[in-house]
């Protein structure tokens, strides 16, 4: 789980004209500038929720996902930005982003239905929501109105929505208004935005069908590989990126893979292993690869494993072993 680097980019960027510096900015929230400029790839995900903090306390701008959301003209990034570009309409482009939205930010979800009118459903992260509730708000704002001006752009049509539902509670609903257009309901079970058919019937200008059908091809491939990956896999690479080497509880991994505790554990068992195994996986990978790098010292790898004393951590490293840490770091320096 975490953010397409170009789409961070983007933010700081338009962020540029609300007085906040774009080198500031990375630096307050600790990513490099080489991070955000290649499409394919991914922010770890806290990073990527709390870019909007340092957003706030430079522009003291209540509504600043809003209002970067509306100054950003087009959200188009890698092979989903280049397959949503060539759909054939409105209503394609929302399907593709419904069904490949995650390629671009696993910590959002996309659920798109059509009936009497069309409504594009945004569900957030809940470990997200949990623990950072207002830079959450922010994204969510700059998501809605990044969307709509999206398809404004690809069509050459500004498209009002029938109505804006949002699951936050009322702020300067003047604002959200004068974008939009259209009546906005807060206090809402989900965030939703809510389309007319026949806007969602308008031609994308930069229409490509057999661009469209190559592009859907390779990010079908794509998402296939990725499933493909299994729960094992799935939850090792959210052990090693988001949580930079601390166990996190069964609740927390399973909300990072947008899942159930008891659907993780029902896959981990379908694939012959348990969380607590993974997690003994993972503690026993990464110990051997600060240990590697003589300038951490032992203590300090047994508090980044979480261990409350180094003897639970000097018994451990043994059992995964059969040496202690200081036996394994003198046979390494030997090595040397």
């Amino acid at each position: 789980m975490g953010l397409q680097g170009t789409v961070i980019r983007s933010i700081f960027q338009t962020a540029t004209s609300f007085g906040a510096a774009f080198d500031t900015l990375c630096e307050m929230s600790g990513i490099d500038a080489s991070e955000i400029g290649d499409s394919e790839k991914m922010v770890q995900w806290e990073k990527s929720a709390l870019i909007w903090i340092p957003l706030l306390k430079l522009t003291a701008d209540p509504l600043i996902g809003l209002h970067v959301g509306i100054s950003t003209p087009k959200l188009l990034h890698g092979m989903v930005g280049f397959l949503i570009q060539s759909s054939k309409d409105v209503d394609q482009g929302l399907q593709m982003l419904s069904s490949y939205g995650r390629m671009s930010s696993p910590m959002v979800e996309y659920a798109y239905t059509v009936d009497d009118v069309a409504i594009l459903e945004i569900h957030q992260n809940k470990m997200w929501l949990m623990r950072h509730p207002e830079p959450a708000r922010h994204a969510n704002d700059f998501l809605f109105a990044a969307i709509v001006n999206t398809f404004f752009t690809l069509t050459g049509k500004r498209i009002v929505p029938l109505r804006i539902e949002l699951a936050y509670k009322m702020r300067e609903i003047s604002e959200y208004q004068k974008f939009f257009g259209c009546d906005i309901l807060f206090n809402k079970d989900s965030n939703r935005i809510i389309l007319d058919k026949r806007d969602i019937a308008l031609p994308i200008l930069t229409s490509d069908q057999s661009m469209f059908q190559l592009f859907r091809s390779i990010v079908a491939d794509k998402q296939a590989l990725l499933d493909s990956n299994g729960a094992k896999g799935n939850l090792k690479q959210v052990l090693f990126m988001q949580f930079k080497g601390r166990i996190p509880s069964l609740e927390e991994a399973a909300s990072a893979l947008n899942m159930t505790p008891r659907g993780l554990q029902r896959k981990l068992l379908l694939e012959g292993t348990t969380f607590r195994d993974v997690a003994a996986e993972i503690r026993k990978e990464i110990a051997l690869k600060l240990m590697q790098n003589p300038s951490i010292k032992i203590s300090e790898v047994s508090d980044i494993l979480g261990y409350s004393d180094p003897t639970a951590f000097r018994k451990a490293f043994k059992a995964w072993t059969s040496v202690t840490p200081r036996q394994q770091r003198k046979l390494e320096h030997r090595e040397k």
